[in-house]
């Protein structure tokens, strides 16, 4: 142990006990001690000067080795209590060395008397006293020691400067002895002595116990001395002397606790400590040697066994060491290898690559990497090499060292991966804990609409739309626990749009460190279709609307609520009348919109709590939520009649649509869906029933009706095959010649049970089920015959005008059908005219163009029945090229009342002339409006007035009749 200045002993003064091996105060010092006073004794009896001065002299001895060793052990000292004591050892040394001078007898300072020795001895007392209570206060702290040395020379010469003065009070009196002053001086030195003791205590654990029990010791005789010295009168008396003795073991307690373990004690530790680190560091050397032998064995096992090719050159760049993986790379054994260079080992391009790098690490005395090809065997290997300089313990350069790694399947690898990165459709990224880009391909950049640059500067938090920091890093953290995860998340692309993402991420530390491996797929379209696919499934396509599935699913909450609290609600079925008139009028585009405008003011008519959706084709219905009394439905009903009959615009024609609806109400009505929607349904039917543009309440007596249309459905399917159906003709007579020039086939039904119906009742029937076709064909065929056989008979030869429905014109069968009617009745086809609809004409334009050609090459005749009442264009009419206008009846019967309507048929004929077409009015039923039709020069009319609908035979015999009265 070697005591240098950055040294310092413990706290604890001032060396552990453990360490001490001389006892402070054993029997030996105090047998010494004793033989010390008794020989001061004897000197007493011979002399109290002598006495004295040998007491004094043994003090101040003992107080300059104090300050001796405070003054060099300041550096390493520990604990302040020997700074202190030490520095004011000299000062207390100093004024007792003047009391001792200054005793009668002595000789150096005269003219004083026993007053100025005693006064010194006051003032080194209380100097000691003070300096013990400081030193143990301060124990714990560091002290500036120049700090302390000029403080105690002040306060020194304060008390030398007040003494010789006469300042400092008188302690002794001739003859009369100690003054109060020193007595109670006395008492006070040992009241501050005994104060040193209590805060020496309170300090202990800054001091070894054996040292503080020293201390203490001498403490306790230093105030036993006080007392003593109060007591005696004369300078020579016994209690003078026994106070000295005390003071002498006093001195001799703190040499022992200062001197010994101080000096002697830290010495002799450190003799033995250098015994036991002497062992030590043999021990040290002895492992490290082994560790030595151990860690070259590691090293030439490692360098042997690793699979880079590592090598020793000399500054000559001869092989001073290579390793197998070395030999394997050269081609040849170790031996031929040490001490050549690489232009003797290596092919000469190799060979100039080694040496410039060599060249290139002694000259910058830096380390050098690259890349180097070399053939081995048949292939060429790529390494990645590092070369390094080696210098000895005195810093010079004696060679250079090399690692060379194969590298070509890594680098094989990472161009496959890169190549499938590129080449992959999808982004990929790759990313560390703190959610930055470490690695982005080119699909990744045109996704977020960043470059790579731009990328691999940020986080992907700058581009997360869905997640926040937090959740990202919650997101890894999960994904690093899992290795592995898959989502769907969204980005915010530099543009400022949003794209859907499905993300599939896998964790990986590994030689790059922790990382997130992630391929982004770009989903928005896929998400979108889905969306769209949903929506449509609980929407209709054309018009937005929630369809039947999702408004029974809304019904099932409002009927739930409804009963719950006891309120009603109501369901609304609408169909818009003729309907069909103006999607095959104007076409399905017109149709659509129409459609597509009923759905937007039929929603604009509710509250937020109702619901529209279209069933199919041009029905709606209407769920009222809280529909309240009946007063209040039928407000709400006369609400939307007023909205839907609103004329609109469509595709510049102005129409004006109504609807006929049928309510429901719950629960009166029922309360499930299928019961109500039946229910509604059937009310609609009798608004329709009842002329349109009108609206029912449910009732039960509509079930009955309902039934009956049912019945009468059923009934009508089998009525061609029963033969219930028959023909029954109108003549139509020319206006100018009064002869009989055709006739129109009117179908009627004989029910077994109902007799005749009225076509009013069953044809709305056959075109809403479809059967309207097969009646058709029926009475084609008949009409067909029927003209045929009129023929055959010797009957004027006329045209059978047969009216086709919508439905009919567009089964593609029609014109096999007219044809195949016409061939096996053996009727020319010009015998037959086909009544059309304007909506028919204005349907489909191209396909009905086609069907009019056709039947015109045919040879049949075409007209257009009830004009006027339709949507037709001048344009229409000369394009199908038709042959007759069928003015309508509630024109025609009107004429002499009303101006108007006889100005629109006087300009339906003036027009039909102009185009080259023939007119023919019908509804005729008095001889006046015969009279103003031929003024009109309309071509032809039927009526009443002329003959009702008859019978085949009834209608020959009114031919054979009329031709008879005609001709004569």
């Amino acid at each position: 142990m070697v005591l240098t200045p950055g040294f310092r002993l413990p706290m604890k003064l001032y060396v552990p006990a453990s360490s001490v091996q001389t006892p402070l105060v054993g029997p030996a010092q105090l047998a010494g001690l004793l033989v010390t006073i008794v020989a001061l004794h004897l000197c007493a009896r011979y002399s109290f000067l002598l006495f004295h001065t040998l007491v004094e002299s043994i003090r101040i001895f003992v107080l300059g080795g104090m300050f001796v060793l405070a003054w060099h052990s300041r550096r390493w000292s520990g604990n302040a209590f020997l700074s202190v004591i030490g520095i004011a050892a000299v000062f207390i040394a100093g004024l007792e060395l003047l009391h001792t001078l200054g005793y009668k007898g002595v000789g150096i300072l005269k003219g004083y008397d026993a007053n100025l020795p005693t006064q010194l001895w006051i003032a080194f007392r209380y100097l000691e006293s003070l300096s013990f209570l400081l030193a143990a206060g301060v124990a714990h702290r560091r002290v500036n020691g120049r700090v302390l040395i000029g403080g105690y020379a002040a306060i020194t010469a304060a008390l030398i400067a007040a003494v010789l003065t006469g300042v400092f009070p008188d302690c002794y009196v001739e003859e009369q002895g100690l003054t109060a002053f020193k007595i109670g001086s006395e008492y006070v030195i040992a009241g501050i002595f005994v104060a040193s003791l209590l805060v020496l205590y309170r300090q202990r654990r800054h001091f070894d116990n054996a040292v503080l029990a020293t201390i203490m010791a001498s403490i306790v005789l230093g105030i036993l001395a006080e007392l003593a010295f109060t007591q005696y009168v004369s300078v020579f008396g016994a209690a003078n002397e026994y106070g000295h003795y005390l003071l002498l073991a006093s001195a001799y307690f703190l040499y022992r606790a200062v001197l010994v373990t101080g000096i002697v004690a830290p010495y002799d530790l450190l003799f033995r400590n250098l015994k036991q680190k002497e062992a030590e560091l043999e021990s040290k050397v002895i492992e490290r040697t082994a560790a030595l032998r151990k860690s070259q064995a590691l090293s030439t096992a490692f360098a042997e066994n690793s699979p880079s090719a590592i090598y020793m050159t000399d500054r000559d760049f001869r092989y001073t060491l290579v390793n197998t993986a070395f030999e394997r790379l050269a081609g040849r054994p170790r031996a031929g290898i040490i001490g050549r260079n690489a232009f003797e080992v290596f092919p000469a391009q190799y060979a100039r690559r080694i040496d410039d790098d060599n060249q290139q690490v002694i000259r910058e005395r830096t380390v050098v990497m690259g890349t180097d090809k070399l053939r081995v065997g048949d292939d060429e290997r790529v390494f990645e090499a590092v070369r390094f300089p080696i210098v000895d313990d005195h810093g010079e350069l004696v060679g250079v060292g090399g690692v060379a790694t194969d590298v070509t399947d890594f680098r094989m690898a990472e161009e496959r991966y890169g190549t499938i990165i590129r080449a992959s459709m999808d982004a990929f990224v790759i990313l560390d804990w703190a959610g930055r880009f470490t690695e982005v391909n080119d699909a990744a950049c045109e996704l977020s609409g960043y470059s790579r640059g731009q990328m691999l500067e940020m986080g992907v938090g700058a581009l997360e739309a869905a997640l926040d920091a937090a959740a990202i890093g919650a997101r890894l953290e999960a994904v690093a626990a899992a290795g592995a995860g898959r989502f769907d998340s969204r980005w915010r692309r530099q543009d400022g749009s949003f794209c859907d993402i499905e993300v599939s991420i896998n964790y990986i530390d590994g030689a790059m460190g922790a990382r997130f491996f992630a391929f982004v797929r770009d989903i928005t379209e896929r998400k979108a279709a889905v969306a769209r696919i949903e929506f449509l499934a609980h929407h209709d396509v054309l018009t937005g609307l929630p369809n039947k599935l999702l408004f029974q699913e809304r019904f099932l909450q409002v009927a739930a609520y409804a009963e719950r609290e006891g309120r009603r609600c109501a369901l609304l079925y609408l169909d818009l009348d003729n309907f069909k008139v103006i999607n095959d009028s104007l076409g399905h585009v017109a149709g659509d919109a129409l459609l597509k405008r009923t759905a937007g003011r039929l929603t604009a008519c509710m509250r937020e709590t109702d619901a529209v959706c279209r069933v199919g084709g041009d029905e709606f219905l209407v769920l009222l939520a809280d529909a309240g009394d009946t007063g209040t439905i039928t407000a709400v009903i006369g609400k939307v009649l007023q909205q839907l009959a609103a004329p609109m615009e469509i595709d510049h024609h102005e129409l004006v649509t109504t609807v006929s609806l049928g309510a429901a109400v719950f629960p009166e009505d029922g309360r499930d869906f299928e019961t109500l929607f039946k229910k509604a349904d059937t009310a609609m039917f009798q608004a329709k029933a009842a002329g349109r543009n009108a609206h029912r309440f449910f009732d039960e007596g509509m079930n009955a009706n309902a039934l009956e249309r049912l019945a009468l459905l059923g009934r009508l399917r089998g009525a061609v095959e029963r033969k219930e159906l028959v023909l029954h003709y109108q003549p139509q007579i020319d206006l100018v010649s009064g002869e009989v020039t055709g006739a129109e086939a009117l179908i009627r039904w004989r029910h077994p049970e109902q007799g005749e119906i009225s076509p009013a009742r069953f044809i709305p029937l056959a075109e809403d089920s479809g059967l309207i076709v097969q009646i058709g064909a029926w009475v084609l065929e008949e009409a067909c015959r029927q003209a045929a056989r009129w023929q055959q008979a010797g009957l004027p030869e006329i045209v059978v005008a047969v009216n086709l429905s919508a439905v009919q014109f567009r089964s593609p069968e029609l014109y096999q059908t007219v044809a195949d009617a016409l061939a096996a009745a053996g009727l020319d086809a010009e015998y037959l005219e086909l009544e059309l609809t304007e909506s028919i004409l204005l349907g489909d334009v191209d396909s009905v163009l086609e069907s009019v050609q056709r039947f015109k090459r045919l040879g049949l005749r075409l007209s257009i029945d009830d004009f006027g009442t339709g949507y037709s264009s001048l344009s229409y009419l000369k394009r199908f090229a038709v042959d007759k206008l069928k003015i309508d009846q509630s024109f025609v019967r009107e004429m002499d009342k009303n101006p108007d309507d006889a100005a629109l048929v006087q300009a339906i004929i003036q027009m039909a002339r102009s185009l080259g077409l023939k007119t023919i009015a019908e509804g005729v039923e008095h001889e006046h409006l015969v009279e103003r039709l031929r003024s009109y020069a309309c071509d032809e009319a039927q009526g009443y007035h002329f003959g009702r609908p008859m019978p085949a035979d009834a209608f020959a015999a009114y031919m054979a009749e009329h031709s008879a009265r005609t001709t004569a």
